[in-house]
């Protein structure tokens, strides 16, 4: 072996070598590191080495390419794993540009592609042998030009990167001088013969093959090491920013808004913290879904961002609460504004997928330093302030000394109310409506006691507000609804059909479960829906027009009555009424009680009982109390009444004898 030889031996023995190494470390970073630029790379070098081994086997083997169909297939495999090393090499530039997988079948289409070119460079001879001198050109110079072209794009798509590190100018490079040496090797062959190239030429290229392969292999070690620290900065810089800032809305976190509170506090200037939550909200969620939820709570943080007030902290403590704290507030003609102008905000309407929606707001507020100097106990106040807004369903409540104790007592009472409901303190006592046409009752209307195990029977007025304020109006709902199916269903046992009005929270009307809770309810005691009375306030029918008429409608299906009660506070509106397809209407008490004595309270019920009739709905006048308001109604054509004249609102054994006395004195 001359001394040429073995130099060229000895350098694709290195080359192969090297490309072994960088393949064995390429692929042990990317198990490591899961990142599939490097397992691309990995198997562009593991081609590589392929390539070079099959040139190796050439210089020493030549029998073996120059066999008619060995070699053929010889020559097939190691210039598809050359054209094999451009396509990953240019798949894993892709992906670390990217930052993205490439389709699996993209490159199963440009693998296809080049061992398609492959095959056809090494059998076009066979089928034409006339194009036989063209065998050079296809199996040699193309080769070298199309890895020349692939390194050269490489080398040019890493340039144009706009931010570019070190490892990626040095990766860059090695793949343009690369590329350039394929080129210039190829342009070098075209001019000359191959046969006349001189071996030291040939060693040349190699060495300097050999040395740009080395720079390329540090440099996309080097580019890892960048690319993962650059990773880990950005993960430490996520942690941060999810340590004090909330995912959803990029508003702060309680903790976050807890520490720079305290840096605000600490320049003793006055500023107001404002809890502000949105109204029923919980609905929203359940009528548009999560997402579109997700996408009002953002679009609130931003309306609060541009806000003119410009609020200094902003903050997401709870799911639908937020916090703001507003310095240069210090006068009532700024604090109106800003809650105005807050209030404002929010009640402007939110685009959803299913169309506008409307909110409201409540809001507490503490102010420093007059209610605390520290940023938790502020924030303590700021909460109970806010809590007590939503129990009085006010719009804004700024705190006050002695909340604290208001919250105490209600968790008190909270506790009491859940073992109430839980041992089932709750009774019903029967109010009788009295038919003035058919003298006789009606129906009963089912009015909750609270037999206090230490506190006795306890009134409506003592207990139902704060039920409704400390949550549980629903479970209340349910709890009752159930002891009055259940209650119709021992009447029927008796022989006893006179219906059973049962009054439905605002909280628990229009809620698709109530209607299915009824029809199970029903079903499971076996009472006939004709029964069955919901008296529910004019406010809770009308709020929202469209769904509570439709709602009825469903109800009334069922065979279940409504009626309208306390008719005359709320809305009283003619175009409501007339849409409503409720059953029967009921004049509230404070109407009744000065119609002998006031000719407005007359009139209007006058025009109650003329309106319903014309509209053919039943009416009845509550809080009848005297001889001459009975007679009164009798002359205005009312139906039916119900009052302490009639009868107090009585136990079940009473209400029952009651029943049966009037029944036989007929």
């Amino acid at each position: 072996m001359n001394s040429e030889l073995l130099a060229r031996t000895l350098l694709h023995l290195t080359q192969i070598g090297f490309a072994v190494t960088l393949t064995a470390l390429l692929w042990y970073f990317f198990k490591v590191y899961q990142r599939s630029y490097l397992k691309s790379w990995a198997i562009a070098f593991s081609c590589f080495t392929a390539y070079a081994t099959f040139i190796l086997v050439e210089i020493f083997w030549q029998p073996v390419f120059a066999a008619e169909f060995l070699g053929l297939g010889v020559k097939f495999l190691y210039i598809s794993f050359c054209y094999g090393f451009a396509v990953w090499i240019l798949v894993g530039v892709y992906e670390a540009v990217k930052q993205q997988r490439l389709a699996t079948r993209t490159v199963n289409q440009l693998l296809l592609l080049v061992t398609s070119i492959a095959l056809l460079s090494v059998t076009l001879f066979l089928l034409l042998p006339q194009w036989q001198e063209m065998t050079l050109y296809l199996q040699f110079y193309m080769r070298l030009v199309l890895i020349g072209f692939a390194l050269c794009v490489a080398g040019f798509w890493l340039w144009s990167l706009t931010k570019r590190i070190f490892a990626t100018k040095v990766v860059a490079s090695a793949m343009l001088a690369w590329g350039s040496l394929f080129l210039a090797s190829a342009g070098s062959m075209l001019l000359h013969d191959v046969q006349e190239e001189s071996i030291q030429m040939i060693l040349y290229f190699k060495h300097l093959e050999l040395l740009v392969q080395v720079i390329l292999g540090l440099g996309l070690i080097i580019w890892l090491q960048e690319d993962e620290r650059s990773t880990n900065q950005q993960l430490t810089a996520k942690t941060q920013y999810l340590d004090s800032h909330d995912p959803l809305t990029g508003a702060l976190n309680r903790d976050a808004l807890l520490r720079q509170l305290s840096l605000v506090l600490q320049a003793d200037k006055p500023i107001i913290l404002l809890m502000i939550g949105l109204d029923s909200f919980k609905v929203v969620n359940e009528s548009v879904g999560l997402k579109q939820g997700d996408r009002i709570l953002r679009e609130v943080n931003r309306r609060f961002e541009s806000s003119i007030v410009k609020p200094c902290l902003i903050a997401r403590t709870g799911g639908d609460i937020f916090a703001l704290v507003l310095e240069d507030c210090t006068t009532d003609r700024q604090k109106l504004f800003a809650l105005q102008h807050l209030e404002q905000l929010i009640e402007k309407p939110f685009t959803t997928d299913s169309g506008l929606i409307k909110l409201t707001a409540s809001i507490g507020l503490a102010c420093a330093p007059q209610h605390a100097v520290e940023a938790d106990m502020l924030l303590q106040k700021a909460n109970i302030a806010f809590h007590h807004c939503k129990r009085l369903q006010q719009r804004c409540t700024f705190y006050q000394p002695g909340m604290e104790e208001e919250s105490a007592r209600l968790l008190n009472l909270e506790k009491d109310l859940l073992l109430a409901l839980e041992h089932d303190q709750f009774v019903f006592y029967f109010q009788p409506q009295w038919d003035l046409r058919e003298q006789r009752i009606e129906a009963f209307e089912a009015l909750v006691r609270w037999e206090h195990p230490q506190k006795g029977l306890l009134m409506p007025c003592q207990f139902l507000p704060l039920v409704e304020q400390v949550g549980l109006s629903k479970e209340l709902d349910l709890l009752l609804l159930e002891k009055a199916v259940c209650t119709l269903a021992e009447w029927k046992k008796q022989g006893i059909q006179v219906p059973l009005a049962v009054n439905m929270s605002p909280v628990h009307f229009q809620v698709d479960g109530l209607k299915s809770r009824i029809q199970q309810l029903l079903l499971k005691y076996q009472v006939s829906p004709a029964v069955l009375e919901l008296e529910i306030t004019e406010n809770t029918a009308m709020g929202d027009m469209e769904k509570g008429s439709n709602y009825i409608n469903e109800l009334q299906q069922m065979g279940i009555r409504v009626s309208i009660d306390d008719f005359g506070t709320g809305y009283s509106s003619l175009g409501y009424l007339r849409k409503m397809p409720i059953d029967k209407i009921k004049i509230d008490r404070s109407f009744v009680t000065e119609m002998a004595a006031n000719d407005s309270d007359m009139m209007i019920v006058k025009t109650m009982i003329t309106l319903a009739h014309g509209l053919g709905k039943r009416i009845l006048a509550e809080g009848v109390e005297t001889e001459t308001q009975l007679l009164l109604l009798r002359t205005l054509a009312c139906d039916a009444i119900q009052g302490y004249l009639l009868a107090k609102p009585l136990p079940e054994a009473e209400a029952l004898a009651l029943l049966n006395g009037c029944a036989l004195s007929r």
